[in-house]
């Protein structure tokens, strides 16, 4: 994976646990980092799953669980301060800023939806129309006043299925019809869109459920209001 992202041109900045943190555009300025950023998370989903298949190739050499991992990437795009921080005694070239934190939000937050990569709306404008996206929604979280629109990485444009299509035709009337607070029509569309969701290997869930179980119950029993502007509000981090 390291080697991916090098070869994008990426910066490691550290490895934390068993995530890999890293940037784009410093300390060599690139024009089109959201596009570099974005391919190495294409790429690294696939070469996950080329691995997947050789360690079930090998079959007892390694614990089952291994045949299905699975992760998760967060990108976000913006202004950020990289540098030599800490102190005299120890320092290192890292990064800081909101884009920061914002990314490491789509990380954890990409398992409520059940997909494997969130971008926000900050990349997905900076972005080629290569690149096929999947609209998730607009959330806000505690001790935020920006709304925040995200979306999936689906993939190239060019590698699109009927399937893919079907399916993003179906859900974007489910996520329209949402918006418009049609909670019976948007629960008939949803469950449309779940029986065309493309099947990851080991995926315990996947967007519609995050609205038929959660946010479409909630509206309904708590109703947003006709000044409502679409968003879930996170009330807690």
């Amino acid at each position: 994976m390291t080697d991916i992202l090098l070869d994008e041109k990426g910066t490691l900045d550290k490895y934390e646990g068993d995530a890999i943190i890293a940037f784009y555009g410093a300390p060599v300025k690139l024009e089109d980092h959201a596009e570099r950023a974005v391919r190495t998370a294409i790429r690294m989903q696939a070469r996950l799953g080329e691995l997947r298949e050789k360690w079930k190739s090998e079959g007892d050499r390694w614990p089952e669980f291994v045949h299905y991992m699975q992760m998760r990437i967060g990108i976000s795009s913006g202004e950020i301060v990289t540098g030599n921080m800490g102190s005299m005694g120890r320092m290192n070239y890292t990064m800081m800023g909101d884009p920061v934190n914002t990314a490491a939000r789509l990380e954890s937050s990409a398992k409520q939806y059940g997909v494997y990569t969130q971008i926000s709306h900050h990349t997905a404008k900076l972005i080629g129309d290569e690149y096929v996206l999947r609209e998730l929604g607009t959330t806000r979280v505690m001790g935020k006043q920006e709304a925040l629109q995200t979306f999936e990485i689906i993939g190239y444009r060019q590698d699109l299925t009927d399937a893919d299509r079907k399916l993003l035709e179906v859900w974007g009337e489910a996520l329209k019809l949402t918006k418009q607070q049609k909670w019976d029509e948007a629960i008939k569309a949803f469950l449309e869109a779940e029986k065309l969701e493309r099947q990851f290997p080991g995926r315990k869930s996947n967007p519609c459920r995050t609205y038929l179980d959660d946010r479409i119950p909630h509206w309904q029993a708590n109703p947003p209001g006709e000044d409502w502007d679409g968003v879930w509000v996170f009330t807690s981090k």
